[in-house]
C-alpha cells in the first residue's frame, strides 16, 4: 500500500525529463517518475553560527531506478548534471537522493 501511495505522489509532482546515468555513462535512461526539488539544509562550518541553505534533491520510488544508487551514478535534470551526494531511504519504498552539481 505504501508503494502505491508513494507512486501517486511521485506521479503528481514528477519532473518530465530526468535521466539516470549508471556509473556516469551517457546518455542514461529516462526515469518514468521522479520529483526534483530543493531541500533545506543547515550547515555549520565549525563557526558555531548555523548557515541556512538549500540543496537539490530527487524523490524517487526505488523500484523505478535501474540500479541501487551509488556515488558513481549521475542524474541529468533540466539539462544540468548532478552527482549523488547522499541517499536517504524512507524505510518503505522510496528515497530522497541528495544531489550536487557536477
Amino acid at each position: 500500500m505504501a508503494n502505491r501511495m508513494l507512486g501517486v505522489a511521485v506521479r503528481t509532482f514528477s519532473e518530465p525529463s530526468v535521466h539516470w546515468l549508471t556509473d556516469g555513462v551517457e546518455p542514461g535512461v529516462g526515469l518514468p517518475q521522479a520529483v526534483f526539488d530543493s531541500a533545506h539544509v543547515e550547515i555549520d562550518p565549525e563557526t558555531q553560527a548555523p548557515v541556512s541553505s538549500t540543496t537539490p534533491v530527487l524523490g524517487v520510488r526505488l523500484s523505478d531506478l535501474p540500479n541501487e544508487p551509488t556515488p558513481r551514478d549521475r542524474v541529468r535534470v533540466r539539462g544540468q548534471l548532478y552527482r549523488i551526494n547522499d541517499v536517504q531511504p524512507d524505510g518503505v519504498a522510496g528515497a530522497l537522493i541528495v544531489l550536487k552539481k557536477v
